[in-house]
This record gives structure tokens, C-alpha cells and sequence, in this order.
């Protein structure tokens, strides 16, 4: 008996000891991953790269032409590699690439770029092809990169990631925005969308300034827009009943990881199959700062959730927000789209396997 009760005790403290070594490591990652502290990868398998880059940003060309060079390096194959256009994002060049037999695909570029070429590789998957994204990121906001602990500072860093990771599966929203006029589009993407204060900020913050200061250029934009108007929208969620709220800005996220290590959302992460939505509705000096005091908080290791009445969270799988103030302007994944009356989102679970590092694995 005495045996026995040690063994259970044994085993007890070795299932606390593992919760609290995850705890710790998954706190830590917030830490190192913005210093892009991660130790180098072996090469990996052969694998036939792509690459889908877009020419207008500075450091594209020396960026790609080190891509390739490593790649040779590795001992595999050459890389192909193919441009975005300003009328074409960067979906079409993947789903071309894909065709002439590459497995892994790496998009050199801001958010807009990543997005078009998961685009593709979803398409492909749809035909039964399995092809993994890997990220290098360029752009202001690098919105996905930050969710998967990419080392966003250390360029190198995230090519040796993207050549030689380790697959992660990532959630996808298929979200539809109707206009006043009743057109509808369709968007696919990975971190968030926001109606309101957030596709203002987005809309408004200055290209010079975005280029000298990066995201920070996103908080100069905010400020001149915090003592905005609210609007009213009515919100569905699942199957539950709707109810409406007076809001700054309503947000649909599948992960809420932003600039400066900020944390949006409370509860959903990259692959748990929920989607999450956000309601923001500050209108004094006061609230914005409870607000900003949250975020920040969220920010810090240990920090536990923290419920306001000017920032709620909820989850679910499926959400519809109608506009009842009139058309509200779009942001998805940190781009402009146009401005719509209404959004019908659902999550799409495991809908794309990204390279990341091994340690980042979220599981």
C-alpha cells in the first residue's frame, strides 16, 4: 500500500511539474520570440520551394535572391519564384507555382501577401495537393507572423524557420461583407477583421509615416480618432439569440496577437477551431485607458483574464453583425475593404499547415 501511494504521489507531482514547465515555456515564448531568440534548425527533408514576392517593398530582391541561395545551399532543387502585380495580390503566381510541382511556398511580403498566397494553397489543398506556407515577413503589421512566434526581427532567422520548420495547422475565417448596395464579397484570412474605430485607424494611418516608424504609425492614426462616433450593430452568434450594442469597433478574430506583444483576444488561439468576437466601446478618457490597461496586461506573463464592460469577448463558430447605423468601413487581417451593412463569418478549422519553429508549436 505504502508502494502504491508513492507511485500515485510520484505521478501526481510529475503531471504538476510538466503543467507548470508548459506554463512557463508558453510565457517565455512572448518574451524571446519579439528578440527573435530561437535556436537554428537543422535542414530538413528536400523540400521543392516557391517563392511569391512582392517587388514594391525595398528589401524584397536581396531577401529573395538569399532565399534562393540558401536553398541551393541545402542541397535541394532551385527555387521558383514569381511576382505579385498591383491587380493580382500574389494568389494567382502561388496556385502557378503549385502547378509546376512545388510543396512548400513562401510568401515575401506584408500581410496582404500572405493572405493571397494561403488563398492558394487552401484552393489547392481543395484538389487534394498539400502544400505548406512559409513566411517571410516584410510588411507594417506582419499580423500572422507575430500569432505563430515568428521572429519577426531577425529576417534570417525566419528563412532558416520557413525552409527548415516544423508544420503547424492553422484555422481560417471564410467571412462575406455586403454592401448598402447589396454587393457581396468574400474574404478569407487568419488573424482578425474589425468594423469601425480599427479599419479607420487602418485607412487613415500615413504611408510616409509607416514608412519611417512602421506600426507605431498605427497609433499616431488612432489618436486622432478616439473621440469618434459610436454605432449600433445587432449580433448573432451560433444559435444563440441575437442582441444589439452600441460599439466603437465589433471585431472577428481567430487570433489576437498584435504589434508590441499586445494581446486582443482573451481566449481563442491559431488552431482551436473557435472564433472569437470582440466588442470595443470606450467614450471616455477613462475607459480608453481601462481599455489600454487590459491589453497591456494581457501583455505580461501570468497575467489572467480580465472582463470590462467596455471590451467583451465571446466564442463561438459561426457569427453575423448587421450594421443598424448604416455601413460601417472593413479592415481584414490589417488591409482595407470595402465598407458593408453586413458580415456573415465562420471558422474553417486546420484550413492551412504553416512552418514555424518547433518550440512555437501551439498545440
Amino acid at each position: 500500500m505504502s508502494l502504491f501511494r508513492n507511485l500515485v504521489g510520484a505521478s501526481a507531482a510529475a503531471a504538476t511539474l510538466t503543467a507548470v514547465a508548459r506554463r512557463v515555456r508558453k510565457h517565455a515564448q512572448r518574451i524571446v520570440t519579439p528578440l527573435g531568440i530561437w535556436s537554428t534548425l537543422p535542414v530538413a527533408q528536400e523540400r521543392h520551394v516557391g517563392i511569391v514576392y512582392n517587388p514594391s517593398k525595398s528589401s524584397t530582391h536581396a531577401v529573395v535572391n538569399i532565399l534562393e541561395r540558401t536553398v541551393v545551399a541545402n542541397g535541394w532543387k532551385p527555387a521558383l519564384a514569381s511576382t505579385t502585380l498591383i491587380d493580382e495580390p500574389g494568389t494567382q503566381a502561388a496556385l502557378d507555382l503549385i502547378d509546376r510541382g512545388v510543396d512548400t511556398l513562401l510568401a515575401v511580403g506584408g500581410d496582404g501577401t500572405v493572405r493571397a498566397v494561403a488563398a492558394a494553397i487552401q484552393e489547392a489543398r481543395s484538389r487534394g495537393k498539400d502544400v505548406t506556407l512559409g513566411i517571410i515577413p516584410l510588411g507594417t503589421g506582419n499580423l500572422l507572423a507575430r500569432n505563430l512566434r515568428l521572429p519577426i526581427t531577425d529576417i534570417a532567422a525566419c528563412i532558416n524557420i520557413a525552409l527548415n520548420g516544423t508544420h503547424q495547422m492553422v484555422d481560417a475565417i471564410d467571412m462575406s461583407a455586403e454592401s448598402a448596395e447589396g454587393d457581396v464579397t468574400n474574404h478569407m484570412f487568419y488573424v482578425m477583421s474589425g468594423a469601425g474605430f480599427d479599419a479607420l485607424v487602418m485607412n487613415d494611418a500615413n504611408e510616409d509615416l509607416k514608412a519611417r516608424i512602421g506600426w507605431l504609425a498605427y497609433v499616431h492614426s488612432g489618436l486622432n480618432h478616439i473621440f469618434g462616433h459610436s454605432h449600433k450593430v445587432r449580433i448573432q452568434l451560433d444559435d444563440d439569440e441575437p442582441f444589439e450594442a452600441r460599439v466603437r469597433s465589433v471585431l472577428i478574430a481567430n487570433c489576437g496577437r498584435l504589434q508590441g506583444g499586445l494581446q486582443l483576444t482573451d481566449i481563442t488561439e491559431v488552431n482551436d477551431g473557435n472564433l472569437e468576437v470582440i466588442i470595443v466601446s470606450p467614450r471616455t478618457i477613462l475607459e480608453w485607458g481601462l481599455l489600454t490597461a487590459k491589453v497591456v496586461r494581457r501583455a505580461l506573463p501570468g497575467s489572467s483574464r480580465t472582463s470590462l464592460p467596455v471590451m467583451r469577448h465571446y466564442v463561438g463558430h459561426r457569427v453575423s453583425l448587421d450594421m443598424l447605423s448604416g455601413a460601417q468601413p472593413i479592415e481584414v487581417d490589417g488591409d482595407l475593404a470595402p465598407s458593408a451593412i453586413r458580415l456573415q463569418a465562420r471558422i474553417v478549422p486546420s484550413a492551412l499547415s504553416v512552418n514555424v519553429h518547433p518550440d512555437a508549436l501551439t498545440t
